[in-house]
């Protein structure tokens, strides 16, 4: 999977890209899946919702004191808990549709791209684990090799959705041909988990730490950063996370349906390897992002008038491609602007308010939904997108106009030798 990088990172970014391809992938499954799997069970559209939401809150809750941890006890220790985590919700939906025990399993992680506590844990930990192993030169080039893979790894999971169909054409009761799947991604995750385990930090947990717990270098493109985060994780949570409901009870789109096009939408993404450097040179990353953003924001507007599932599901294909290749972009600017010793607390704080603003939008796009509004979400997504993109286009490009990033910095912090992971 990984042999064509074998000259290009060294082992530590191997490992570190391995096990995020394969924690993703079971997410790739559930993104499909999970919706229509609970309306077969007979939960309303609300309470479906209200897992989503709760996955977000919890991640919001947790992941800013996770990424101040982090940055203090050990990345890696963090990496492991949070790649750990979703099994037990896994496991939870493989056994159970018990309300009480499904907001346990949105609580742990995997429920929703938020993914719970196990996203907290993860996603700033990471960020800053895989900047720490890059030069300032080729961050852009790793973060797009990594987002490359994790669109690899949702297709893969995608592709799969049609299995309980398949299996329920084999004669396997309706919920019971959801079970395989959910057993496969608990191996899937212990095998993502086993991977990282010889990680080892390239520094000292506190080495070139401020003076106390905040993150007071890099308050300006943390603020910045927030306020972009915040408005895709809206826009996420109230037009896409239900969008395989949406297209169910728009057009009758079942996850046989959806399956394929949502797995073509992310190896479309993979392009991201070469197209993302070329739009960084030709255009820089803040003006990439804005156009990105508002492009995306156009498309979800224009998925309400589809008059027929092919358009509409064509239409949020272009936008998943555009999302997805601006995330490269995202976590560079981020990763650039903040201090070294600070990368971990400004991807979790960015993070909080991106799990805040997806948990909201989830909750209030099940109602809807349940009452037979369907514009309105996508309408609401579409703004928030829009706005995302100009945060990131005219803040980080004031940011660069006023302030020096850290860009020699996190260049200096890497230029150790990388022991044996």
């Amino acid at each position: 999977m990984l042999s064509p990088l074998q000259g290009l990172f060294p082992r530590g970014t191997r490992l570190l890209l391995a096990n995020s391809y394969l924690a993703t992938v079971p997410m790739g499954f559930l993104m499909v899946v999970v919706p229509l799997y609970l309306a077969r069970a007979g939960l309303e559209p609300a309470f479906i919702g209200l897992l989503y939401a709760v996955s977000g809150l919890v991640t919001a809750g947790l992941v800013a004191a996770s990424g101040i941890l982090a940055d203090r006890f050990g990345r890696s220790r963090f990496l492991v808990a949070g790649t750990v985590l979703p099994i037990a919700s896994y496991l939870i939906l493989a056994l159970t549709t018990d309300r009480a025990w499904l907001v346990v399993a949105a609580t742990l992680g995997g429920v929703g791209l938020a993914n719970g506590a196990a996203g907290a844990m993860t996603v700033a930990s990471y960020d800053a684990l895989l900047a720490e192993r890059t030069s300032g030169a080729d961050r852009t080039k790793v973060f797009a090799t990594a987002q490359a893979l994790w669109n690899l790894a949702l297709a893969t999971g995608a592709a799969s959705a049609g299995v309980p169909e398949l299996l329920r054409a084999a004669g396997m009761a309706e919920l019971d041909s959801y079970r395989p799947s959910f057993l496969i991604a608990i191996a899937v995750a212990v095998v993502a988990t086993a991977l990282i385990l010889p990680l080892r930090e390239l520094r000292p947990a506190h080495h070139d730490a401020p003076p106390g717990w905040l993150p007071r270098r890099s308050v300006r493109p943390i603020v910045t950063y927030s306020i972009g985060i915040g408005l895709l994780g809206f826009g996420l949570g109230v037009a896409v996370q239900l969008m395989p409901l949406w297209l169910n009870l728009r057009f009758g789109a079942t996850e046989a349906d959806l399956g394929p096009w949502y797995a073509l939408a992310q190896l479309l993404s993979i392009s991201s390897v070469a197209v993302v450097p070329w739009l960084d040179r030709r255009f820089g990353a803040s003006r990439s992002v804005m156009a990105m953003q508002l492009t995306s924001g156009a498309l979800l507007a224009l998925i309400v008038a589809a008059p027929a599932f092919s358009i509409a599901i064509g239409l949020f294909m272009a936008r998943s491609f555009l999302t997805n290749i601006s995330w490269p972009f995202q976590q560079s600017l981020l990763m650039g602007a903040v201090a070294a010793s600070e990368r971990a607390s400004a991807a979790g704080i960015g993070f909080a308010v991106w799990g805040l603003a997806n948990a909201i939008g989830p909750g209030i796009a099940g109602v809807l939904l349940g009452t037979g509004v369907l514009a309105l979400p996508l309408l609401a997504g579409a703004v928030a997108y829009s706005g995302a993109g100009l945060a990131f286009g005219i803040g980080f490009a004031r940011l660069h106009a006023r302030t020096r990033p850290w860009s020699e910095e996190a260049a200096l912090a890497v230029t150790p030798p990388e022991p044996l992971p």
